[in-house]
């Protein structure tokens, strides 16, 4: 039997190779299954290759979930420094958090079935233990109701209100039964717009055209 060519990897390049190829073996064949082994053959290396990287399976799905944690943290916050200072910075802020799934589907459906994430809605949540994304985007709603003088006793539920909205239309642009019959990157920003004019009575975000 002709044993399966192995794929020359730069060392740092197979660590990340090892992690995307997780994520998709997590969502196609769950956690039960999932081993270092499996995605060592998913990525045609050497049974032992993985071991450089992850002493086990569950050191690989927590740099697994780190990863996508990361770069959508980053996404956010550069999204922040380019549009913070914006009247509709909250709209950009959505539509970032959208489009980051969009592009990488598996991304939400590993992190939100398959991971051991958490959001703390709670008033009392630690934010410094609270997962990061959400932390960015309730910290941008949060500056916008202080600046709107929004009731604070409303606030709690304006937050959590505004991130399912967004949270819950990434998850609608994820789902592959899904079918829309106009652009989603189009679209998106309006959608966010008549979501926070409803929010703020049109006093603090202008959002596009008028509406």
């Amino acid at each position: 039997m002709q044993k399966e060519k192995q794929q020359p990897y730069h060392h740092k390049d197979l660590k990340n190779a090892l992690i995307e190829k997780g994520i998709e073996l997590v969502n196609e064949e769950g956690l039960k299954t999932f081993s270092l082994r499996k995605v060592a053959t998913a990525c045609g290396v050497s049974h032992a290759a993985p071991y450089s990287h992850f002493q086990n399976k569950e050191l690989l799905l927590n740099a697994m979930q780190n990863h996508i944690t990361d770069e959508f943290s980053k996404l956010l916050e550069t999204t922040i420094s380019e549009y913070g200072k914006e009247p509709n910075a909250l709209e950009y802020l959505g539509k970032a958090y959208v489009i980051f799934f969009m592009d990488n589907p598996h991304y939400f459906s590993f992190l939100f079935t398959q991971s051991n994430v958490r959001i703390d809605l709670s008033s009392c949540a630690d934010s410094g233990n609270n997962y990061k994304p959400f932390e960015i985007y309730k910290e941008v709603v949060l500056s916008l109701l202080e600046k709107a003088k929004y009731p604070q006793e409303r606030r709690k539920d304006t937050i959590i209100a505004m991130w399912s909205f967004v949270h819950g239309l990434a998850s609608v642009v994820t789902m592959k039964n899904t079918i829309f019959d106009e652009d989603w990157r189009e679209k998106i920003i309006d959608f966010m717009a008549a979501f926070s004019y409803a929010f703020f009575d049109g006093n603090l975000l202008e959002t596009n055209g008028g509406k």
